[in-house]
């Protein structure tokens, strides 16, 4: 295969979605290494993933906007920082980032070009060849490597120990909180949830770090093996899940670092947090807790920088305000960012908030701040949800404070399928059945569907766009409302 630019990259990549089912189970794990096939990528590429220092980042919540912050923070501080996250957004440039910035069209296809031959190689092998996540996450890897970042952070994919993420040796790893998520995958308990994703805390936690010359920020970094105690800072708090976690760092010998026991969210309390809703105090905890115990290794980060980092901080798509488009004049759409510290009254020109909540949990939690900032404003909800997310639990939310519903789909391609986009009948359906008289309609294509609340919104110029329900939704309203 021939790489010849951009769209040849991503064309190529998107060729190996829904090419691999995962399904973690015992009969599965007794007869196979779900990270071989990514642990003999990576060897292929010269095992990048011992190149750099990382913190790896899991959970079933708030795990995206925590990696940010803490990527955030060590760039304030001057750090070479990369960044990979998942799913991406609008463009596949968002997984490998450093310093904020993504990786240019360009670079990215000639990354892709530098791949081929490993990956065709391994369709040959037993194992077959990589899943479109696991040769983005071997991409990343090798960007960072490349670009002898000081410190990557990391987000976990889905689960945990068998996520192709789990082939780093972090110096600290992060569990955001554990929820019920990706059940047909991970399992349909909390605790089996837990089991797996406290995996990425690991034994004889050790890196291989090449010598990447010496600077202010990283002064420790070797060309020998070193050893260190396997870290864990965490937001779980359901007591069944604690215990877990604390029998998985009782058993590879880490010391666990538990919000609300061992630091709780006065640790942010003199700062002053940019990303709205309640609960990315937590996220920004988790992350200022994590910065701090990077100074044992050599990193020095001030509370200046954590200050400043915190106070402009964005992550878009996360309750994310915006305004327009301005239909009057298509070409002319405008955007903006905006910390809300009072209640909002009125407005001029459509107001659309965007936010990627895609299981209950995230769900309850975003509505919760919803409410709080626009108490009297009429909701215009524009929905629409992956095939395999508990989606009822999620509607049962949103008719409590929804006064119109939209129903769409997303064209969207997502890791593991082309078409993941729940059916829009079944989705009125089972709305109709929570609540009967539920004002709710059908506009099978998103853009029509915005259309169609701006239509509405024009009535009451106060009422305010709510798109929710899965990242890739936002993702691909937001390309049309935020297009550069």
């Amino acid at each position: 295969m021939q790489i010849k630019n951009y769209e040849d990259a991503v064309k190529y990549l998107e060729s190996f979605i829904g090419k691999i089912i995962f399904k973690i189970t015992p009969d599965y794990l007794r007869k196979h290494d779900p990270l071989e096939r990514m642990r003999i990528l990576l060897g292929l590429l010269d095992n990048p993933q011992e190149k750099f220092r990382s913190i790896l980042v899991g959970g079933t919540s708030g795990k995206g906007s925590t990696a940010y912050l803490i990527s955030h923070i060590l760039k304030t501080a001057g750090c070479k920082v990369g960044l990979t996250i998942s799913p991406h957004l609008q463009k596949v440039n968002e997984r490998l980032q450093i310093n904020g910035e993504q990786i240019s069209d360009s670079r990215f296809a000639s990354l892709v070009s530098s791949l081929v031959r490993s990956i065709e190689l391994m369709r040959t092998m037993r194992v077959g060849a990589p899943s479109y996540f696991e040769i983005l996450v071997a991409m990343a890897f090798v960007y960072f490597a490349r670009e002898k970042v000081n410190i990557a952070v990391v987000e976990v994919g889905m689960g945990g120990e068998f996520d192709a993420t789990n082939t780093l040796y972090p110096l600290i790893v992060v569990l955001t909180n554990v929820g019920l998520d990706h059940t047909s995958i991970l399992g349909n308990t909390v605790e089996k949830i837990a089991r797996t994703k406290a995996g990425i805390i690991k034994k004889n936690q050790e890196s291989r770090i090449m010598n990447q010359g010496k600077n202010s920020v990283s002064s420790i970094i070797h060309d020998s093996q070193f050893m260190i105690q396997p870290i864990m800072v965490t937001g779980v708090r359901q007591r069944s899940v604690v215990k877990i976690v604390e029998e998985r760092c009782e058993k590879v010998g880490g010391k666990l670092l538990r919000l609300g026991k061992d630091f709780d969210e006065s640790i942010i309390k003199n700062y002053k947090l940019s990303l709205l809703g309640d609960y990315q105090a937590e996220n920004a905890s988790l992350a200022v807790e994590t910065v701090s115990l990077l100074e044992d290794f050599g990193f020095k980060v001030s509370e200046k920088d954590i200050e400043k980092a915190l106070n402009t901080a964005f992550f878009p798509g996360r309750f994310e305000i915006v305004r327009g488009p301005v239909k009057s004049n298509p070409s002319r759409q405008c955007s903006f960012h905006c910390a809300l510290s009072g209640r909002p009254s009125s407005f001029a020109t459509p107001l659309i908030i965007l936010d990627g909540a895609h299981n209950p949990v995230k769900m309850r939690e975003f509505l919760k701040s919803l409410r709080k900032i626009f108490p009297a404003q009429k909701k215009i909800f524009i929905v629409g949800f992956k095939f395999d997310k508990d989606i009822r639990k999620m509607l049962k939310q949103i008719v409590k404070v929804a006064d119109e519903i939209i129903v769409t789909e997303f064209k969207a391609k997502t890791d593991i399928a082309l078409h993941a986009s729940a059916d829009t009948k079944s989705i009125k359906h089972k709305l109709l059945s929570i609540k009967r008289d539920t004002k709710a309609c059908i506009e099978v294509d998103s853009k029509k569907a915005l259309e169609k609340a701006l239509t509405i919104q024009q009535r009451n110029n106060s009422a305010i766009i709510i798109v929710t329900g899965s990242l890739y939704l936002v993702g691909e309203v937001r390309s049309l409302v935020c297009p550069n």
